[in-house]
């Protein structure tokens, strides 16, 4: 009997050895796994929870993610062979072996990542270029062409950046725009005058005829005055449809970021007020700061400061990225109320990437969409 006993408890230690790989073996001869879970932020796994758990073999396990508040599930990541549907919030896993499996949330909003934030000033290679602290359009727009041509590397976009940092697209687009010019140096069938900046009205037909330019793409007039210098080297024109919206707002703006394509928006003045809000989305590892509206100032000079700008046609243009509507982001309890925000992207170096602000103080959108990418 002692015999056949101490065979039992070799053959038992044997399979333990044999299976090794993390498995457990109990005086039973059950085999036992491991399954280690965590999340991102923006939600907890509430079923079995965070954390190392052990199970037999061959065991079903349940699995619910619950997001936070404004957060949602995105996906099930790491050792998922097993899982059901890694896609899904509720689903289970099938422990054949030791898994490490993250549940992954992102942030909700609808957001084009990757679009540029460039800052101004723009680069001095243009013997035409004025430089002030009014150069947000074509500041802006060039956020825009660089995300088509070397970003998304969009078939009807190749080159029309000619491989131009953003500050020095944004020097030939203020010729086309006529910013801070006339009379000057700038484009003179654009503009109404000496003026700082660029009137909205100046922003597409600018965007137009850079994007068509090339050596032997001229741009349609106007401007009937060609520019006073060559089209970069390598640089490519196409025919984009270009829109400008004053009347449609919001839902225009979202129709476009919905569609995957960033635009210019223009807003009445900028006075941007910095909340201490911040959101982080896991699924893109992008911040959102939250900012809400300061009283307008009558004006960008000194003494104020130069993030104030003036109101009318010119106002302030940044370049939109994403929105989130009828968002209380500091909670019922504070003191924010619920409201439409838009994510833009402002081209000061001393404003955060994504700055989100309510939509009311909104003056008029720029839309550039290069057509099918074939």
């Amino acid at each position: 009997m002692k015999g056949r006993l101490f065979s039992i408890v070799f053959v038992t230690i044997l399979l333990c050895l044999v299976l090794g790989n993390g498995a457990a073996c109990t005086g039973e001869g059950t085999t036992t796994y491991t399954l280690t879970i965590t999340s991102t932020e923006g939600g907890d796994v509430t079923e079995p929870g965070a954390g190392t758990h052990t199970y037999n073999a061959t065991q079903t396990v349940d699995l619910v993610a619950t997001p936070e508040t404004d957060y949602h599930f995105v996906n099930w990541t790491g050792d998922v062979a097993t899982v059901a549907d890694a896609e899904n919030a509720i689903t289970t896993i099938t422990m054949n072996g030791d898994y490490e499996i993250a549940a992954n949330f992102g942030f909700d909003m609808t957001f084009i990542d990757e679009v540029p934030d460039t800052n101004q000033p723009p680069t001095v290679t243009l013997p035409t270029t004025i430089i002030t602290t009014n150069f947000c359009a074509p500041v802006a727009m060039s956020n825009v062409l660089e995300y088509w041509d070397d970003v998304v590397n969009h078939d009807n976009a190749q080159n029309v950046t000619a491989g131009l940092i953003p500050e020095t697209v944004a020097e030939y687009l203020g010729w086309f725009m006529d910013t801070n010019f006339n009379p000057g140096p700038g484009n003179p069938d654009r503009g109404n005058g000496p003026h700082l900046g660029t009137f909205d009205k100046d922003i597409l037909p600018g965007t137009t005829d850079l994007i068509r330019w090339d050596a032997g793409h001229p741009p349609v007039p106007p401007p009937i005055t060609p520019p006073p210098f060559p089209p970069p080297a390598g640089k490519l024109g196409y025919d984009w449809t270009m829109t400008r919206d004053l009347a449609v707002g919001l839902d225009f703006y979202t129709t476009e970021i919905d569609a995957g394509r960033p635009l210019v928006v223009s807003f009445v003045y900028w006075n941007p007020v910095d909340e201490d809000l911040a959101f982080i989305d896991p699924e893109t590892s992008e911040t959102i700061d939250v900012f809400s509206w300061g009283a307008p100032m009558g004006s960008s000079m000194p003494p104020n400061p130069e993030e104030y700008w003036m109101t009318g046609d010119i106002g302030h243009a940044v370049t939109g990225v994403g929105y989130k509507l009828d968002w209380d982001p500091d909670g019922p309890e504070g003191p924010l109320p619920p409201d439409d925000y838009v994510i833009v992207h402002d081209n000061w170096s001393t404003t955060p990437e994504n700055v989100a602000v309510p939509w009311a103080n909104w003056n008029s959108s720029h839309a550039a969409d290069p057509g099918l990418d074939v």
